[in-house]
Formats: structure tokens, sequence, C-alpha cells
């Protein structure tokens, strides 16, 4: 991978969130699936400047945020303060994050393009989430996009998914649904519950 932290720093440095490709102002179709899971311990990973925390701190869950982008984390801070927690990473390598009820991602996995990287992923999400604990999973899928914001995607449906995750996980929920950017392109996804074995 290219140098992460950079290119995702100078995607926010001095942005209008509300104009970038992946804003989005409603998020019906993570908070369904993020309420259908059991517990308030959550991670977003890859939160960048994501209003669902808002929504997410607003139903009193206990959240966390990590992203690779500083000046995503900044943009939180100044939003939320002390009101959740905040982790600089990159889950292409292996990261000590805590353990959590719920991980959310609607914004990393279709970025790691090596075997090596989503290995580092699955690693990362099952020393966080233990068994009867969620993933929330949510990627551009195989009939969409190939690129955001100037980088390749590694696209998927529910059944590479359910074959990255492996035996440890259960497919609970999916959904297909379309992604209106703030230009209008559409941009089809595939969001998934997997529940731990």
């Amino acid at each position: 991978m290219l140098n992460n932290a950079q290119h995702w720093n100078d995607a926010y440095n001095d942005a209008d969130t509300t104009q970038l490709g992946w804003y989005q102002k409603e998020h019906a179709v993570s908070m369904d699936l993020i309420s259908s899971c059991d517990g308030k311990k959550i991670i977003d990973v890859g939160a960048g400047a994501t209003t669902l925390v808002d929504t997410l701190l607003s139903n009193d869950y206990d959240v966390t945020v990590l992203d690779v982008s500083s000046e995503a984390l900044r943009i939180l801070s100044k939003r939320h303060g002390t009101n959740m927690q905040y982790i600089q990473g990159d889950l292409a390598n292996e990261l000590k994050l805590g353990v959590f009820d719920i991980w959310h991602d609607r914004a990393v996995l279709h970025f790691l393009l090596k075997e090596s990287e989503r290995k580092s992923y699955v690693a990362n999400l099952e020393s966080c989430i233990e068994s009867g604990g969620y993933a929330v999973i949510e990627t551009f899928s195989t009939d969409g996009e190939q690129m955001c914001c100037g980088l390749d995607l590694h696209t998927y449906d529910e059944q590479m998914l359910t074959d990255l995750l492996g035996d440890n996980w259960v497919l609970v929920d999916s959904i297909r649904h379309t992604h209106i950017n703030p230009f209008g392109g559409e941009r089809p996804y595939v969001s998934t519950i997997f529940k731990r074995n």
C-alpha cells in the first residue's frame, strides 16, 4: 500500500466533509444492522469524519473510533471531545485495540489489496471481538465501483466475506443497497452482520 496515512490526511485536510464521496448525512442501513446486535461497546474502524458516531453517541453507545488519518481523528475530536475514544492505526498491521461488543467497518476492508493485509485485518478483528460478539462489515460490492478516492478496491459479495472471516464467524444478515454520493454517483454496497462463534 502507498503511504496510507498521508493519502487520507490529504483527503481530509481542509475538506468540506459533506462533499467527500463517502459522506452520508443519515446512516439508516448501518444503524439498522448495528442496533440489531447485542451490546453497546462499539469500535468504528476507518471512521474518518463520519456522522454515524453522532447517532451512536445519541443512542448511548460507548464509542471508540479508529482511523489511519490523524486529520480525520482531529476533525472528530473537535466535534466530540472526550465523549469517545480515539485510536490512530492501520488495520493492515497488528494493533492492540481492546475488547468490544461490535466492530463496524464501512471504509477499510475494501482498500486492503494484499492477502497479508486482509489477514492482519481479520487478526485485529478477532483480537477485539470475543465469542458472541458481532462484526458489521460494509464494503463495495462486486457489481460496483473498482476505485474510490483514487485507490483501487478489492470488492466483495457475501460469500467472499464469509470465506475471508472463516469458521469462527457466521453470517447473520446481509443487505444490498446503493450509496448515492454527494455528486449523484451510485455506489453499490453489500452490508453484513457476522456473529463470532
